[in-house]
């Protein structure tokens, strides 16, 4: 696929690649335009070819890392919520949080973060819409979703930190040498015991 961008575009999805690294890293409010244009090599200027401000180079960042996440859940949602689609959401929610390692970082600095600046806004505009999408998710498998509320928040919450906490725990691996939260064979364990838990929360 790369091979068939054209050199714009190519230049396009590597100051997306740099700067979700480096948002990641030092947030929103940390990470200058200069500060992107150094890591992909280039001026500048040469960013406000393909982008017009850095709120929205975040929100594209945002946008490439999120819709899929957003998609799968709408995909599940819609798929009659068999007990098999409903195991295999955090594994494949997994997956494409691995191509954007970055991501969890920057939902937890939006959750405990004061709320101000057009990334955090634009971050809680997603987590918004994402909960929303998780609280349909769960409602559907309740009976009574109106007395369910405060449980259905809860199993949200749980799952969220469960898939989301698993790629900011590299020091842990690190400690235990268990290589790269990025390991294939780290990621395999990790959505088995999703699997697993998702079984048990699909039952309560």
């Amino acid at each position: 696929m790369t091979s068939k961008m054209t050199k714009g575009e190519r230049t396009r999805q590597r100051i997306l690649d740099a700067a979700e690294e480096l948002f990641g890293e030092s947030g929103y409010d940390n990470t200058s335009l200069r500060d992107v244009a150094e890591r992909v090599g280039i001026k500048e200027p040469g960013l406000y070819n393909h982008f017009r401000n850095k709120e929205a180079l975040y929100r594209d960042v945002l946008t490439r890392a999120l819709q899929p996440l957003a998609d799968v859940i709408l995909e599940t949602l819609n798929s009659g919520l068999s007990k098999h689609e409903l195991q295999d959401l955090p594994g494949k929610i997994t997956d494409l949080l691995s191509e954007h390692p970055a991501m969890p970082g920057l939902f937890h600095q939006a959750l405990s973060g004061k709320s101000g600046d057009a990334g955090q806004v634009a971050m809680e505009d997603w987590l918004q819409r994402l909960f929303a999408q998780g609280e349909s998710l769960w409602e559907a498998l309740s009976v009574d979703p109106a007395s369910d509320h405060k449980r259905i928040t809860l199993k949200m919450i749980m799952m969220f930190n469960a898939v989301t906490g698993y790629f900011l725990s590299q020091k842990i691996l690190d400690q235990a040498k268990m290589g790269s939260v990025l390991d294939a064979e780290n990621l395999a364990e990790q959505k088995q015991l999703m699997a697993s838990v998702m079984r048990v929360f699909a039952d309560s």
